[in-house]
């Protein structure tokens, strides 16, 4: 996720059993999928600036664990824990 009136990022990933389906579902009910940055931001900002893009594919048959480092490396690639809205 990338705000557009500031530059900053998000990375997520997306595990499970509805893997993306079920976090976008999380995202369209609140704007901010329950991350703790994101909830500081109010729904009319993230409506309006947010700007969703899909990084990398897995089938679901990828184990969860190679998915989360997977998520890790693109956070280190982006700095999103340094200049964005990641906190773990």
């Amino acid at each position: 996720i990338t705000d557009s009136s500031n530059g900053k990022m998000y990375i997520g990933s997306s595990i499970g059993e509805e893997m993306i389906f079920g976090r976008w579902k999380s995202y369209i009910k609140n704007g901010n999928g329950g991350n703790v940055e994101l909830k500081k931001i109010s729904l009319d900002h993230i409506k309006q600036n947010f700007r969703y893009s899909i990084l990398e594919i897995f089938k679901s048959t990828m184990d969860d664990r190679t998915i989360l480092e997977r998520e890790n490396w693109w956070k280190e690639l982006f700095l999103t824990r340094k200049f964005g809205y990641n906190r773990n």
